[in-house]
């Protein structure tokens, strides 16, 4: 099978070297680059240039900015491959991931996601977090999807690789100019995928550098982050109460995924910004989401309630 690689490209000439030299050294080599030039303003072309002269199967596309979602979604468009990766231009492969993909998709046709692992590794290679991770075959979306929600990053867009037929078919986009954009898309794939593999290989290089929008800590960088995490349960809730074909089972553990997230971002906000968040919240009465079946779901609902009353009261102070 040949596989696609995109990955867009935005302000990372310090990184985008490793990236793509980490994808030349693959094992299995049928598969083509496509690097999606966001608008970038720093020199990372120069380097992206030395590839694409070197190996036909290095392609670039320039763009306007239109930012992360919208150069993923361009990349797709440009795809020929039978299998979509993607990978962050600050990040980097290890040498065998392709093969032990390959070797997964290979067990069968009805397998349309395959998860593999990753490490969290500083800008000096150093690995400082190795995530715990489960390993299954073949499993059908309503017993693949609780395991996978048991991962930490389940959310990320490059934790998995995707069949393109099954990706184009579902018409499947990132939001554009949101971010936590992998939220907004990934469980919708996980859900509405056949099977689903997880296998035991290593091989994401997740970089934590300075000024990534994770590392990135102000007001309104804060604002965006929560309100754009409200944003994706919102558009989740809308596709769960029309989808028939998404098991109940997976949408009562997704909203229960989400209400958590969109509650614990209430601890990045202060003063006014928690009262308004808090009000949000209400409007969309999200305790309707959890379930109150059993004791630990009761326990649950409660939480969360005393969770949003003390930040609220913190913050009238």
């Amino acid at each position: 099978m040949k596989y696609s690689i995109i990955i867009p490209v935005y302000n990372v000439e310090k990184y985008i070297d490793r990236c793509l030299k980490s994808i030349m050294d693959q094992s299995y080599e049928k598969y083509e680059v496509i690097i999606v030039n966001d608008g970038s303003p720093d020199h990372s072309m120069d380097i992206i240039e030395k590839y694409t002269k070197k190996d036909k199967r290095f392609k670039v596309y320039t763009k306007e900015n239109g930012g992360l979602s919208d150069a993923r979604n361009y990349g797709v468009e440009q795809a020929t491959g039978d299998i979509i990766i993607f990978i962050d231009g600050d990040d980097y492969v290890n040498p065998d991931l392709l093969l032990n993909i390959n070797l997964e998709f290979e067990r069968s046709r009805d397998i349309e996601v395959v998860r593999y692992q990753l490490r969290l590794v500083d800008e000096n290679y150093c690995v400082y977090e190795q995530p715990g991770y489960l390993v299954f075959s073949n499993l059908p979306s309503i017993e693949a999807y609780p395991l996978l929600l048991k991962n930490v990053y389940v959310d990320v867009a490059w934790g998995y690789a995707y069949r393109k037929e099954f990706f184009v078919r579902n018409k499947f986009k990132y939001a554009k100019g949101r971010i936590h954009e992998d939220l907004g898309l990934t469980h919708l794939i996980l859900m509405k995928a056949h099977n689903i593999s997880s296998i035991d290989y290593v091989g994401y290089n997740y970089v934590q550098r300075d000024g990534s929008i994770i590392n990135s800590y102000n007001r309104k960088q804060n604002l965006r982050k929560v309100y754009d995490t409200l944003f994706h349960f919102d558009n989740y809730v809308d596709i769960l109460e029309k989808d028939s074909s998404i098991a109940k089972s997976n949408k009562d553990l997704l909203l229960n995924h989400l209400l958590l997230n969109i509650v614990a971002k209430t601890k990045l906000l202060e003063g006014n910004d928690v009262k308004d968040y808090i009000k949000e919240l209400k409007k969309r009465k999200i305790y309707q989401y959890f379930p109150n079946i059993t004791f630990k779901d009761k326990l649950r609902r409660t939480v969360i309630k005393d969770f949003l009353k003390y930040y609220l009261a913190k913050n009238n102070k």
